[in-house]
């Protein structure tokens, strides 16, 4: 008998939220599963033996209503919901819990302090209510799991339940590049991610423009999102050599063409993009964000580590790279040893896994 699967992600975008997501469906086996997609936004196409729905709400919450009427509907003896994210997985553990036979299994992609940052008011009380949520009810689902080891551990201490860890399947093989021809005097700089809050564009922006070698950097942001404009107007006013690539889903060009790559974050779970740029042999330059950022560079042994928000210590370290770059590409070819852990094969299967267990 096969298992009805169930999942929810409300907003497509391009990120390694959707990129896990995607290549957790992709792994499942539909001779053993059903599998239901829901969403309030366009997918991207999978097999033919997905089920896709789109539904029509103005709101996560409210889409609920309709995802449990037609799970009520299914008499079916085994069924899983799945979802990520803590404002998909509050109100699908307040929707879904009680209903019978189903088992429910959520995913967390970014840390618990990703609930003490707001942008004005609303959000704030908004963040407030979700976090109390996740204190009181995540406990009840059947597995909660995360992206790091760090993330895991600190949910669990907030919710008193263990986190099973299952790293993003990013990781597939170290794509050895010949020695970058690095123009004289002049370095490449790389961030890729969203232009969000939660990336916070302008400590790397203040970094770069407080740095003593500033007109020696040229900056490539990819991404788009809400702060471009913000970012367009810092980069405009402070004369940052800077171009911008919207909407790339192919980034080996991107890995292959710059020298270092830089992060910046408030909080994350565990950046597929870091893993990527390690696998491409590039340096990196993280903040200290909770979480993953110290898992793949090793605490600072196989990259360079910030404070969140410390420009003035990423312009020293940029400052750093100029003058010895040599230091940064040993630091790097440690960081490539460390990357088997976070395995396609090996999340895959613990993903698998732990379906297999609910199912059972």
């Amino acid at each position: 008998m096969k298992t009805n699967l169930y999942i929810f992600n409300p907003y497509s975008a391009i990120g390694g939220g959707d990129k896990t997501l995607q290549r957790f469906i992709k792994s499942i086996n539909s001779d053993e599963y059903n599998i239901t997609l829901f969403s309030l936004s366009n997918m991207t196409k999978f097999s033919r033996k997905i089920k896709f729905i789109r539904l029509k709400s103005n709101s996560t919450f409210m889409s609920f209503i309709k995802i449990q009427k037609i799970i009520l509907k299914d008499n079916s003896l085994k069924k899983i919901f799945f979802s990520m994210q803590y404002f998909v997985n509050v109100p699908a553990i307040l929707f879904l819990r009680k209903i019978k036979n189903l088992k429910m299994i959520i995913y967390e992609i970014n840390h618990p302090n990703e609930l003490n940052y707001s942008e004005g008011l609303v959000q704030y009380i908004k963040k407030k209510i979700l976090k109390f949520l996740v204190k009181k009810i995540y406990h009840k689902v059947d597995i909660v799991a995360s992206n790091s080891k760090e993330l895991s551990n600190d949910l669990s201490l907030l919710i008193n339940k263990k986190v099973k860890t299952i790293y993003n399947p990013c990781f597939h093989k170290i794509n050895l590049i010949k020695k970058r021809k690095r123009i004289k005097n002049k370095i490449n700089i790389l961030n890729i991610s969203r232009f969000e809050f939660q990336k916070d564009h302008l400590t790397l922006l203040k970094g770069i423009n407080y740095s003593k070698i500033k007109n020696k950097i040229k900056l490539n942001l990819v991404g788009y999102g809400s702060r471009e404009k913000i970012i367009k107007d810092y980069i405009y006013k402070n004369n940052i050599n800077c171009k911008i690539y919207k909407n790339k889903t192919k980034l080996s060009s991107f890995y292959r063409s710059n020298d270092l790559f830089v992060i910046t974050s408030l909080f994350e779970g565990l950046p597929t993009v870091m893993v990527e740029a390690a696998s491409h042999c590039m340096p990196i330059v993280s903040s200290k964000f909770k979480s993953g950022s110290k898992e793949i560079l090793g605490n600072g042994k196989f990259g360079y580590l910030f404070p969140i928000k410390d420009f003035k210590s990423l312009s020293r370290i940029l400052d750093n790279f100029y003058e010895n770059p040599e230091i940064f590409h040993k630091k790097e070819k440690l960081c490539r040893k460390n990357l088997e852990k976070f395995s396609y094969k090996e999340s895959i299967r613990k993903f698998n896994f732990y379906l297999k267990k609910l199912s059972n």
